[in-house]
């Protein structure tokens, strides 16, 4: 904050204006390091000699030497803003670890060989993987993806339905509630020989095993979420002449909606579960059956390339699932400290 100089007009003196000047907010010490880290990380992969067979040294250390000037343009701009300050302040822990991390494996591996092939690889034998079986590794990806969302659906709405009815009706209660106790705890991975017998093929079964695996804690904290709406909520309801369906679908499930999303998360966990060990075991196309195959050839830096996506994959869907639950949630941000 500067000031004006004074002025005297009339023969009076005018007292000094404060004149607003623009914030700017430095890099920290910490960016500093992360950033240093990135541009070490760079260096040593250009410039250290492999003690391996080199694969695309020179590709790795430009994708760090580009990450470190991304960066360096993030501190540029957050200089100036304090949205991009704040959230560059955030991610800046994450980004000198991993930094770090990738260092440690670099210089272990392609620098030094202290973790051998074939079991380890280096960064660029990583990236060589993803250049020459992208083909083959985005057919995996949209396979177990289409597997994933066909199953996934197949069991959150069939356990929607369930666990609005169950805990909406008594009788239907009465005969779904065993079954639920039954089937339901039991892992889909162990009904997987009968699974390929009675279905006519490997996929329609692992979309039934991803479906099972989806149904039952969606059915379950379904019908305990419809089942712990206060009555008041359907009293007043009825007074204003609310009929069964308005209570059902207006009342009882967003009255439900917090244990539903619990359900839901639940079963999604359960569905990557089931997923992959369907993709190991049965069907012959996927991320999964891509790691079975990849590890029957001991060729583990394709494995680990299978293993990093399907771990995106699974990254993507929960983040997915979390930004629906807070907007279909909002309201309880206010009373429920997440």
């Amino acid at each position: 904050m500067t000031t004006a100089p004074a002025e005297t007009v009339a023969g009076q003196e005018k007292t000094a204006v404060p004149v607003a000047t623009a914030v700017r907010y430095p890099p920290t010490i910490g960016f500093v390091t992360a950033w240093s880290l990135w541009v070490l990380t760079a260096a040593v992969t250009l410039l250290v000699p492999d003690r391996l067979t080199a694969a695309a040294p020179t590709a790795a250390g430009i994708i760090f030497a580009t990450t470190a000037f991304g960066l360096t343009g993030w501190a540029v701009i957050a200089f100036n803003s304090r949205a991009a300050t704040v959230r560059l302040r955030h991610w800046t822990p994450w980004i000198g670890v991993v930094a770090a991390w990738i260092l440690v494996w670099e210089y272990s591996t392609a620098k030094t060989g202290w973790l051998e092939p074939p079991h380890f690889a280096s960064p660029q034998q990583m990236l060589l993987v993803f250049w020459e079986d992208g083909g083959l590794l985005v057919s995996c990806t949209w396979h177990s993806l289409l597997l994933l969302v066909t199953g996934f659906s197949i069991g959150a709405v069939s356990g929607l339905l369930t666990g609005i009815a169950t805990g909406w009706s008594k009788n239907v209660a009465y005969w779904t509630h065993p079954i639920l106790l039954t089937l339901g705890p039991v892992p889909p991975a162990t009904i997987l020989p009968l699974v390929f017998i009675l279905f006519p093929s490997t996929y329609l079964g692992s979309v039934f095993m991803v479906a099972l695996g989806v149904w039952f804690p969606v059915s379950f904290l379904t019908r305990v979420g419809v089942s712990g709406v206060a009555r008041g909520y359907f009293d007043v309801a009825q007074t204003l002449g609310a009929s069964n369906r308005f209570l059902i679908w207006r009342v009882a499930v967003p009255g439900a909606l917090p244990s539903i999303f619990t359900g839901l998360f639940m079963g999604l966990c359960s569905s990557l579960t089931a997923l992959a060990v369907a993709e190991l075991l049965g069907v012959k196309n996927g991320l999964g059956w891509y790691i079975q195959w990849t590890k029957g050839w001991a060729a583990y830096p394709r494995m680990y390339a299978a293993i990093v996506i399907m771990i995106v994959v699974c990254c993507t869907a929960i983040v997915g699932l979390l930004r629906l639950r807070n907007r279909a949630l909002a309201w309880q941000k206010d009373l429920v400290r997440w």
